[in-house]
């Protein structure tokens, strides 16, 4: 009330604060009694995960290391199959695929480690040239190793030993360019969705919604990673799974294709196994609301589970021609009269059976 003098508080020895009191104190005191009160309750504000810090600490340098490998490797790999084992042979035509499909994922990855080092410096054209070649290159991957399990699965059960050679052959360029064609038309969205934005007057590659494009952005943000997830990860596992469940039921390791049939076992399990963490990571970090993943700390390892799956998911690129040397001796023995290190060094072209040879018959040099 105006003109009321206010009552003074009582001494901080006193026993107990008596009502009169303590609503006739100052006005400063509820000040402070207020204050206090908010910041026992104040959620202290997130820190977001930087990228950039383990971007170019260990990014430049490994991509730098992996492109030198990986185009190394996988070129040898396509000399090999195509001046020494011929593409007659389906699985010949597919590991020639798959090691195209790393050349075109390759060449990404100096891009990657320069912008990296300096913080993005895409502009509009590279940015979605980047994207293309790595989703292209990745998801033909994928799709060629299916194709590799069902052709081993089509073999072992000799569903095309009536199959005449020269269809077969045609055959199997059909698939291939039909893998090509799918994995361009899925890669589609990424040349919609991803362009160069300002950023700390540096332009970087980020995910955007068209206008044109209905639903908000979060929606098309969980629609690409579920494309990611079905066919770059669950489609290979399916068919993986169904198909070596069944062989291993009757599968002898005497028999002539096992060798084989264990270099397409090993590419595919180290696909997935590669592939798998980051698919996963990703997969949560973009649904994390649904699964109470959205607190400061969950979010923060999310993102950086992503950044270092990513990583190590992207070396596989320069993995399947190790698998070649150690798994498969025609591989090897390949490769040293190409490198001149075998005393015979001008060898003919390896002549392989037709695809309709029973497996009594067949011989291994794949």
């Amino acid at each position: 009330m105006v003109g009321q003098k206010a009552i003074p508080s009582p001494p901080r020895n006193s026993g107990s604060l008596k009502m009169a009191n303590y609503t006739s104190a100052p006005e400063e005191d509820y000040d402070v009694l207020i204050e206090d009160n908010l910041s026992n309750n104040e959620i202290e504000p997130c820190t977001p995960y930087e990228p950039k810090i383990l971007s170019a600490q260990l990014v430049p340098y490994l991509y730098t290391m992996v492109f030198t490998a990986g185009l190394l490797d996988n070129i040898l790999v396509v000399l090999i199959l195509v001046k020494y084992k011929g593409l007659k042979q389906a699985e010949n035509i597919y590991f020639l695929n798959l090691a195209i499909s790393n050349l075109c994922f390759l060449p990404t990855l100096p891009f990657w480690a320069y912008t990296a080092s300096r913080e993005g410096v895409l502009g509009d054209p590279l940015c979605k040239i980047l994207v293309a070649f790595y989703s292209i290159g990745l998801y033909s991957e994928a799709f060629f190793n299916v194709l590799l399990t069902v052709q081993r699965y089509q073999e072992f059960f000799r569903m095309r030993r009536l199959v005449s050679a020269c269809r077969m052959v045609a055959g199997n360029i059909f698939t291939s360019a039909l893998a090509w064609v799918t994995a361009i038309l899925v890669t589609l969205p990424e040349l919609a969705f991803y362009k160069p934005q300002m950023e700390s007057q540096k332009h970087k590659c980020f995910f955007t919604r068209p206008h044109f494009l209905p639903a908000d952005e979060t929606f098309w943000k969980h629609f690409m990673t579920l494309k990611m997830n079905i066919l770059g990860f669950l489609l290979p596992l399916f068919f993986f799974v169904f198909c070596y469940v069944r062989m291993r039921k009757t599968l002898k390791c005497g028999a002539r294709n096992c060798d084989l049939f264990k270099l397409v076992f090993t590419i595919m399990v180290v696909f997935l196994l590669m592939w798998g963490p980051y698919n996963i990571a990703l997969f949560l970090s973009a649904f994390n609301e649904h699964f109470s993943l959205h607190g400061c700390e969950s979010s923060y390892n999310l993102n950086r589970s992503v950044q270092i799956m990513k990583i190590i998911a992207t070396t596989h690129c320069c993995v399947n021609p190790l698998l070649y040397v150690f798994l498969n001796k025609a591989f090897r023995k390949h490769l040293c009269q190409l490198c001149h290190l075998c005393s015979d060094t001008t060898p003919q072209p390896t002549e392989e059976p037709a695809q309709g040879t029973s497996r009594e018959e067949y011989h291994l040099s794949t």
